[in-house]
């Protein structure tokens, strides 16, 4: 699995924005984040985790708050990338193919995520996204 290059001011910001977690939620999103939202799938990611199922997971996520599992790696993948794109400049196509994902892919992900373009989300930056995120968090308790 290919570690994803991502600032600690990221992973710290999120961490921040989210309600205390317990061991292993917090486990699950910072492994999220340093791996650009691929961890694997539910069944992997709870079997992992000492869980049943993952349905067993899916339960653990919502009592704390979060999103299901395919919704966190796809936000934190936004996270990610956009922490990559302001530290380095390049386009999310770049990143894409670095990561060898389909850059239309990538900006579908955005969009669904985000409800805005690249570009725009850009213009507002990680901190805007990082606050979007904690907000959809909250809005799942």
């Amino acid at each position: 699995m290919l570690v994803a290059v991502v600032s600690s001011a990221l992973v710290q910001a999120v961490r921040a924005s989210l309600p205390p977690l317990s061991l292993r939620v917090g486990a699950v999103v910072d492994a999220l984040l340093l791996c650009g939202g691929r961890i694997g799938t539910g069944k992997q990611v709870a079997l992992r985790l000492g869980l049943r199922n993952r349905f067993a997971l899916a339960r653990l996520l919502r009592d704390e708050g979060l999103p299901p599992l395919h919704e966190l790696a796809a936000w934190t993948s936004v996270l990610t990338w956009l922490d990559r794109a302001e530290d380095t400049g390049c386009s999310l196509c770049h990143i894409a193919f670095r990561a060898r994902k389909d850059p239309a892919t990538c900006y579908r992900m955005v969009r669904r995520m985000t409800g805005m373009g690249w570009a725009e989300l850009r213009d507002r930056g990680a901190p805007w996204a990082v606050k979007r995120f904690a907000k959809e968090c909250g809005a799942n308790q």
